[in-house]
């Protein structure tokens, strides 16, 4: 599995590891994580990475779009995308609560 930085915070956050570096990372998910996993795993968190870290606008809006918006939001707090603050940089504020509202109307 190739661990970059992005994936090494983002798998310390989830907990999936408790590691000081990348390779340490990388050790401990291959230690536990089922070798034909590995390929997987790793498309899909290199570009989860990339997006919250780098593209957190284009992250947002995929969130708000999506099935389950207050997981989705959840998740992305977990890996250091801070909700609030990207929403008001972005003009998405409003989308948030709208989000948010309708899950509390779900329940």
């Amino acid at each position: 599995i190739g661990v970059d930085t992005h994936m090494h915070r983002m798998f310390n956050d989830l907990k999936w590891v408790k590691s000081k570096n990348p390779e340490q990372t990388r050790e401990q998910l291959e230690g536990w994580l089922p070798k034909e996993k590995w390929a997987e795993v790793n498309m899909l968190w290199v570009g989860f990475g990339q997006e919250s870290q780098q593209q957190k606008q284009k992250m947002l809006k995929k969130i708000l779009a999506s099935s389950r918006p207050v997981e989705a939001m959840a998740l992305a707090e977990k890996v250091g995308l801070n909700i609030k603050k990207e929403g008001k940089k972005y003009g998405l504020e409003d989308d948030i609560k709208k989000a948010l509202g309708q899950e509390e109307q779900e329940d």
